[in-house]
């Protein structure tokens, strides 16, 4: 999914794919399924930036909720996302430019946007002929020997203007779903049982473990939809090399209402999968982590 939505948002109108569907096929079918996969391996660092978010997510709620007295789940999460979010951009980042670049280097005429890019595609491919290194290596090469360190984290301040919204908006939706859920339950507790529930401990929780993963995939699909056109600025300024002006003209040019919904459809899919598997691992983990003297004073 991620090197699909890498590549529709990459490619100039629909100079390549016309489609999620198209890419697919094209994909699968010039490059074999193995080109679906390009850039895996370079993400996998980013499990380590999910420890750095968590940790300084669930220390600035209980700040929040501690010190400002702040009550709301929706709002209180929504912070704690946004202020825990830069955090992660640090590991998300460089591996993030070196992922995207393996994306899209067997083609970087039609990827990479222009001129500005060429340095780099060029020296990936001229260390493809000198040696026996692998993608990734060579690709940390070239952006290296082009930009140095600092081309590691080209778009960092994109990233953060996309990250922060996209995890308040995720975090405030999950909560609400959830909210949501809680009432109709109560309301099939009550039809069940012929009396309305007067605490939360009497809602029958036997689908709790669905509500959050349904939840968690509402959550994933509003962060997609809402920031779509802050992940194409931000994916167009890391492979393109293009300055944030003259990124934001060419979007207007070329894109213009396609900004809201190029590669959106699987990038809604990786959301909602990703974001329902990892809120119910999130809902466990929190379950198995209380203390036996608090397990029959929480309410899930």
């Amino acid at each position: 999914m991620s090197v699909v939505k890498s590549r529709l948002q990459l490619q100039r109108q629909n100079n390549v794919y016309n489609g999620m569907r198209d890419a697919f096929v094209k994909i699968i079918r010039h490059e074999g399924i193995g080109a679906l996969y390009k850039g895996f391996w370079m993400t996998l660092p980013q499990l380590s930036a999910s420890f750095l978010y968590s940790s300084a997510y669930e220390r600035v709620r209980d700040l929040l909720q501690t010190h400002l007295h702040i009550t709301n789940h929706s709002v209180v999460s929504a912070l704690a996302g946004g202020i825990a979010s830069p955090c992660a951009q640090l590991i998300f980042v460089p591996t993030d430019i070196v992922a995207q670049h393996m994306m899209v280097h067997n083609n970087p005429e039609a990827f990479g946007g222009g001129k500005k890019n060429i340095p780099v595609a060029d020296a990936i491919r001229k260390d493809g002929l000198e040696g026996k290194r692998t993608l990734g290596l060579r690709v940390i090469r070239a952006v290296y020997k082009v930009d140095g360190i600092s081309g590691f984290y080209r778009g960092f301040l994109s990233a953060i203007m996309l990250y922060i919204p996209s995890t308040m908006v995720f975090w405030s939706t999950y909560y609400n779903s959830l909210a949501v859920f809680r009432m109709i339950r109560e309301k099939v507790t009550e039809l069940e049982y012929g009396v309305k529930p007067t605490s939360p401990a009497e809602v029958d929780d036997r689908n709790l473990f669905l509500d959050q993963a349904v939840s968690g995939s509402i959550g994933g699909v509003a962060s997609a939809m809402v920031t779509n056109p802050l992940e194409m600025l931000r994916i167009r300024l890391q492979v393109h090399r293009t300055t944030y002006r003259e990124t934001i003209v060419r979007l207007w040019k070329y894109e213009k209402s396609q900004v809201f919904t190029k590669g959106l459809a699987p990038r809604m899919v990786n959301n909602a999968l990703y974001s329902s598997l990892v809120m119910l691992a999130y809902e466990s983990v929190k379950r198995f982590s209380v203390l036996p003297e608090f397990k029959n004073k929480i309410v899930w």
